[in-house]
């Protein structure tokens, strides 16, 4: 088998146009196993990571200056995580020549001045406002609010930032929507499944916890952070994601866990199996707050 060609330096670490391409290697390297095609007329050498960031810088260098990224793609650029791989890059174009596919969704709108902001890496994205604004309004139900969560935790927004963005919006679609969404959405929330579980336990009626509550001991020690609390009942519920398996986290754990109750705090534990089956994490949770209240 004949050995595969190094990646010439100038084709290393990010996407690159076709014809650019074709400067440094022959059609038939480009086409072989040591790139990819990311999207329309840019390649990237196979071993560049497939996350969404990559699919990003190639829809820049395919769409050009004038597109800015917006919804699930501006958030991905400003920090929030939850797009992937796979997902399209959602893009904001006035332009009608380019149409929608696979790896791109084109939004037929035009985004001002004060809605967009220059990303060193991507180019024009929408502010962070304005992207919280898209995804709430796009958005549908709980996924809309762990969108705009994971937003609110990756980066600082004022509630003024967010009002302006919304009444320079009046009349768009989905804007009506959006004030539903931002009364649900908590910047305190770490993760997707904690901010499923906080909306769990509140559309069941349950009070509203407060999120990332610091414990003290009485002479204010730092005891633990948990991520649902009711502090005048002492009850805390912990999510408890996939990063909770290792042996080391474990014990972690169990030692913060300990540490809870000797300063006489009940706290519970939900993870990803027991959320498929919502009732019995709102019953639970439910007897501990009765129970907490005497």
């Amino acid at each position: 088998m004949p050995r595969a060609r190094a990646v010439p330096p100038a084709l290393q670490g990010r996407p690159v146009p076709r014809d650019q391409a074709l400067e440094h290697v022959t059609r038939g390297a480009l086409e072989g196993p040591a790139y990819r095609r990311v999207t329309r007329g840019v390649w990237a050498p196979a071993d560049l990571p497939a996350d969404h960031g990559t699919r990003l810088a190639a829809v820049r260098l395919a769409l050009g200056p004038d597109a800015v990224l917006t919804g699930a793609s501006a958030a991905w650029a400003l920090g929030s995580r939850l797009a992937g791989a796979e997902d399209p890059a959602e893009c904001a174009l006035a332009t009608r020549h380019v149409r929608n596919r696979p790896e791109l969704v084109v939004r037929r709108e035009t985004v001002g001045p004060s809605d967009r902001t220059d990303h060193p890496r991507f180019g024009l994205i929408t502010s962070p406002a304005r992207t919280v604004v898209d995804l709430a309004r796009r958005g549908s139900g709980v996924e809309a609010v762990v969108a705009v969560d994971s937003l609110l935790q990756a980066c600082a927004i004022s509630a003024s930032e967010v009002a302006r963005a919304v009444d320079r919006l009046r009349g768009a679609r989905g804007v009506r929507a959006v004030q539903q969404v931002l009364d649900l959405a908590d910047r305190g929330s770490e993760s997707p499944q904690e901010t499923r579980l906080r909306l769990l336990l509140r559309h069941a009626g349950l009070p509203h916890p407060r999120t990332q509550h610091v414990v003290c001991t009485t002479d204010g020690a730092f005891v633990a952070r948990v991520d649902l609390a009711w502090p005048l009942l002492r009850v805390a519920v912990e999510y408890d994601g996939a990063h909770h398996d290792s042996p080391e986290q474990i014990r972690r754990d169990r030692d913060r866990l300990n540490r809870l109750r000797l300063v006489g705090w009940t706290v519970l534990v939900v993870d990803r199996h027991q959320m498929r089956a919502p009732s019995a994490v709102v019953a639970m949770v439910g007897a501990a707050l009765r129970d907490a209240q005497g």
